[in-house]
């Protein structure tokens, strides 16, 4: 079940928790930053980062050059095809936006826990974009 991603946030990453969403830890790429560690499973599509010795937050990509496409069940019943206008349906309207051609990168839409980034620099045609990546935080 999806909603599992959401209930690994603020836990430690440990093996265990990961075979419950179907990933293990040897998959894993480990990179460590002044201020977290990052564990990147680019077979899965999917990256932890840990701050504290806690997961901040879950990463999934589905096009992107250095991850495979996620396939795994995603969080609020999200689907990787989800453009633009679906995910306006599905959630409502976002809380904060960006990003778009006068900045120079992808549209980025922000709900409560949640940041979507579509593929598409235009606020014109993003309405028909597809998800580039989300992101799950407290």
């Amino acid at each position: 079940m999806s909603d599992r991603w959401i209930s690994l946030l603020g836990s430690e990453l440990e093996p265990a928790l990961l075979q419950k969403v179907g990933l293990d830890i040897k998959n894993s790429t480990k990179v460590v930053l002044r201020d977290c560690e990052i564990y990147n499973f680019y077979d899965a599509g999917v990256s932890f980062v840990i701050v504290n010795n806690k997961i901040d937050s879950i990463d999934f990509f589905f096009r992107n050059k250095s991850f495979r496409p996620c396939q795994l069940a995603l969080p609020y019943n999200l689907d990787s095809q989800f453009t633009g206008r679906r995910l306006l349906e599905a959630l409502g309207e976002p809380l904060e936006k960006g990003g778009g051609t006068s900045s120079n990168i992808n549209i980025w839409l922000r709900w409560k826990n949640l940041q979507v980034e579509l593929d598409d620099k235009s606020w014109e045609t993003a309405k028909d974009a597809l998800m580039k990546s989300i992101t799950i935080f407290n």
